[in-house]
């Protein structure tokens, strides 16, 4: 069984562009993963500056192993300051798993 997760993001109103762009980059990159079964970051219609990444990987080494590639340092490092707290992450289960 593969692990889904979302994570969502409030992103400070002035940086949504360049916001825009680092997950557009992290998202080109990630898909090339082995593990990665999806990673797709989805903008709000309801709340503007919203944005929801939604994964699916194949197991947690797979994960583990996404979250040490330089590409995910980078993201961090342009995003730092982007958002207005902490974002959200939801490790998700069937519910009746």
């Amino acid at each position: 069984m593969s692990i889904e997760i979302t994570v969502l993001f409030d992103v400070v109103p002035d940086r949504m562009d360049s916001v825009t762009a680092a997950f557009q980059e992290l998202c080109e990159a990630t898909r090339k993963e082995e593990g990665a079964l999806r990673f797709d970051a989805l903008r709000s219609e309801e709340h503007p500056n919203i944005v929801v990444l939604v994964e699916d990987w194949a197991d947690q080494e797979a994960i583990d192993l996404h979250m040490k590639e330089p590409y995910v340092a980078d993201f961090l490092a342009r995003t730092e300051g982007a958002f207005t707290h902490p974002p959200y992450v939801h490790r998700l289960r069937a519910l009746d798993a």
